[in-house]
């Protein structure tokens, strides 16, 4: 597998633009400014309206790490906001009631390890000293377009106060680290993708779902890639107009549960998605890292390594729909052959419509280097052209099963398999998962479990012959 890191593209806003060391209220207390600035320890306990943060931040015992070199950039909420948190909940009458490990995570959350002005600020994510489930970097949501917003809703009281290790911007509200529900719901970009997990039709509760412990990996197509799947189909013009089965399958095949994967984790493969096959089974999801990133075969990303406390989105330009067996195998450069081999006008039998059908398949499916190694065979084929069609024909049939959904956990030492040609194969488990035919030929399995709406594919190393 090649992995590949993937930078996030955020698209950059305008610039916020607050005059330094300035309240935007008279009865805020004033910030004291000095000669010579102290860390920014220091400057909060010198800062009567940001007692409160200097209590919680000696109870979470991370006076040490903030007065470091840095430099650090601290939204600081005041006593208010730090109030308004209290109150939100019934069992915290004071900070002490707060759990230390729930206290230093928010913390941590205010916090980025880089000096960050004013006017730096932009519509972007940004990493904090937080962490979640596999300690990545929490993300904290900067807006500017509009009116200035942290993590959706707390503002800036003072900006730009200078400390020797970096600098605070007091904030109106504590910012508790969102879920992955919080983050879509956050995002103007992604009210589609919201609208379609709230839709009152699902017998699933997303919300619940993706409010859990996860973590989760959530592809997240933008407004725009949701306008184009309305725009596809001539009976969609709302959301409301796709079944909703189909809705829910869709959004499943987006989301990938119990990992939490990063773009430095990604690689040429397939993952389970939520979305399920005939008999339950997880579909597969096709990552490309090699030339580009792309998932399901043309969805690209457009930011990634958004990290939530439960999980991390990637937001995507483009719908994913659940892939069938002939999809799957459109989008694998390394069953070009057999696409062609499918594909050949030659044939009788429609192979694309028939593997279009309801099925369920299982296909074995040769990849390139096993066609090649049949063309190589045979010293009057230089290509598929050259394979009689009536050949040709009966060995594409004797790689398919119709009628059955096999899973590797399905196959069977010396388990009889019949084909679409009629013709048997036994399964052979001994040393690794092999097709063993009447005639002493051995092909390995190298590849399993690649899921489709209507069937499973098995990569083999070499063509079956009958």
């Amino acid at each position: 597998m090649v992995i590949k890191k993937f930078k996030s593209i955020a698209a950059l806003g305008l610039l916020l633009s607050l005059s330094l060391l300035t309240s935007c209220s008279d009865d805020d207390d004033p910030v004291v400014v000095i000669d010579n600035p102290k860390d920014i320890i220091e400057l909060a306990s010198a800062t009567p309206s940001l007692s409160i943060l200097v209590d919680a931040v000696v109870k979470a015992d991370l006076v040490d790490a903030l007065k470091m070199n840095g430099p650090y950039t601290v939204f600081a909420p005041n006593n208010d906001a730090f109030a308004a948190l209290l109150d939100s909940n019934d069992d915290w009458s004071t900070l002490n009631d707060i759990p230390t490990e729930t206290l230093a995570t928010v913390l941590k959350f205010h916090v980025l390890t880089s000096k960050v002005t004013s006017a730096d600020l932009s519509d972007t994510y940004v990493k904090t000293l937080a962490t979640g489930p596999n300690d990545e970097n929490l993300s904290l949501q900067v807006e500017t377009t509009g009116g200035v917003e942290f993590n959706g809703d707390s503002k800036p009281i003072t900006v730009d106060v200078e400390a020797s290790n970096g600098v605070v911007h007091i904030i109106d509200k504590v910012m508790l680290p969102p879920s992955l529900v919080t983050l879509a719901l956050n995002n103007s970009g992604l009210t589609s993708l919201v609208a379609a997990l709230t839709d009152t039709r699902h017998t699933t509760d997303f919300v619940s779902v993706l409010n859990g412990d996860g973590p989760f990996t959530v592809f997240a197509p933008t407004n725009a890639a949701f306008q184009s799947l309305l725009d596809s189909n001539d009976s969609w013009s709302s959301l409301g107009d796709i079944p909703i089965e189909t809705l829910d399958s869709v959004l499943r095949f987006h989301v990938l549960s119990g990992a939490n994967v990063q773009s430095a984790g990604l690689s040429d493969t397939y993952v389970n998605t939520l979305a399920t096959g005939p008999n339950d089974e997880s579909l597969s999801l096709q990552i490309e890292t090699t030339g580009g990133v792309e998932f399901n075969g043309d969805s690209k990303p457009v930011i990634v390594d958004i990290q939530g406390s439960n999980g991390v989105v990637h937001v995507i330009d483009k719908v994913m729909l659940p892939a069938n067996i002939v999809t799957l195998a459109l989008n694998n450069s390394g069953f070009t052959s057999l696409v062609a081999a499918l594909t050949d006008d030659r044939h009788t039998t429609d192979f694309v419509a028939v593997l279009n059908g309801d099925g369920p398949f299982t296909v074995f499916a040769p990849t390139n280097a096993a066609f090649q190694a049949l063309l190589d065979s045979n010293d009057d084929w230089n290509g598929l052209g050259d394979v009689p069609i009536a050949t040709l024909d009966a060995v594409l049939k004797y790689h398919v099963v119709n009628g059955a959904n096999v899973q590797a956990d399905q196959l069977s030492d010396n388990q009889e398999i019949t084909m679409l040609s009629e013709g048997m194969v036994t399964v052979d488990l001994t040393d690794g998962a092999k097709l063993e035919t009447s005639s002493g030929q051995s092909v390995v399995i190298s590849v399993t479990d690649v899921q489709g709406t209507n069937g499973v594919i098995h990569a083999v190393n070499n063509v079956l012959l009958p």
